[in-house]
């Protein structure tokens, strides 16, 4: 989207969004609070016009913009939208869909697929603090289950001796970002920990499809990382007009597989993403943008 056009868009939507004024503050209390869930759903919110499901992005033809509006109101209460051009080329607001070229790729537009629990673009420098996620359409038979699983339950099944080994390795995270394309697993030499941040309370880094252990101890232990993670993650199934805000770094999110009609029926989904300190990357990157490429140090 041309970037006039967006800021016209972000304009429209702080001002007329269609959130409610408890709606509104939910959001603000849950970036300036938190809760120990590391997510907020907001349900049944108005998201106005919704065509037919298309079969591809090239067929998207969607006049109605309350949902962008709603989604954008709701990422610029939580920080400042910003996008990647490897999401949807460049876009700030991402539409997923099933996509039958798409179907057994590890993206959000395959469908009989299930996306690993994992923390979005682990890898990268500019880490969203936030990712909202909103239902313009269920699949049709409801199978698609969003689950997320928060730092806070995993902590409390990791020994301190655990702790302080995730505080401490460095797994090497990979790519998923090629200079333009997604999908890929290239060694861009990001060596991070895990858990980061306060040691008392903190964040947490993991995306074991694309982590690299460096000894048989990290990659034992990152496996029963991935087995807690999973035993305590709450599934979520998003019908229309649901918003799920999640704390992108307190949390890991995954997706199950699901079906797909091609029929204009099927699973609609619109993502974008927020950071908190937008000013400070254009300080330590040397340029002012809302759409990165692929950053990883500088």
């Amino acid at each position: 989207m041309h970037h006039d056009k967006f800021d016209h868009l972000l304009a429209c939507a702080i001002h007329s969004g269609g959130l409610l004024q408890e709606q509104i503050a939910q959001i603000l209390h849950f970036r300036l609070l938190g809760n120990e869930r590391g997510f907020l759903l907001l349900q049944n919110l108005p998201i106005g016009d919704i065509p037919p499901t298309p079969r591809c992005r090239e067929d998207m033809r969607k006049d109605d913009d309350s949902s962008e509006r709603l989604l954008l109101q709701a990422t610029a209460l939580l920080g400042e939208p910003i996008g990647y051009v490897q999401e949807s080329g460049g876009s700030i607001v991402n539409n997923f869909f099933a996509q039958q070229a798409q179907a057994r790729a590890a993206t959000a537009d395959s469908f009989d697929t299930e996306l690993d629990l994992h923390t979005e673009n682990a890898f990268h420098a500019v880490l969203p603090d936030y990712l909202a996620l909103l239902c313009l359409r269920q699949d049709p038979a409801a199978e698609a289950v969003t689950y997320i699983a928060s730092v806070e339950p995993i902590l409390d099944r990791l020994s301190h001796e655990e702790r302080a080994f995730f505080l401490s390795e460095p797994y090497n995270f990979l790519s998923d970002y090629g200079p333009r394309e997604k999908n890929q697993r290239i060694d861009i030499g990001r060596h991070q920990s895990v858990l980061y941040g306060d040691p008392d309370a903190p964040f947490l880094r993991f995306d074991p499809q694309f982590m690299l252990a460096s000894s048989d101890r990290a990659q034992r232990l990152l496996g029963k990382l991935r087995g807690i993670a999973w035993d305590v993650a709450e599934p979520i199934r998003l019908a229309r007009g649901d918003l799920l805000i999640i704390d992108n770094r307190r949390t890991a999110h995954a997706r199950s597989p699901f079906s797909a009609r091609f029929d204009g029926s099927d699973r609609w989904m619109q993502r974008a993403f927020a950071i908190c300190n937008l000013r400070g990357y254009a300080e330590r990157l040397g340029q002012q943008t809302r759409i990165f490429e692929r950053v990883t140090e500088r």
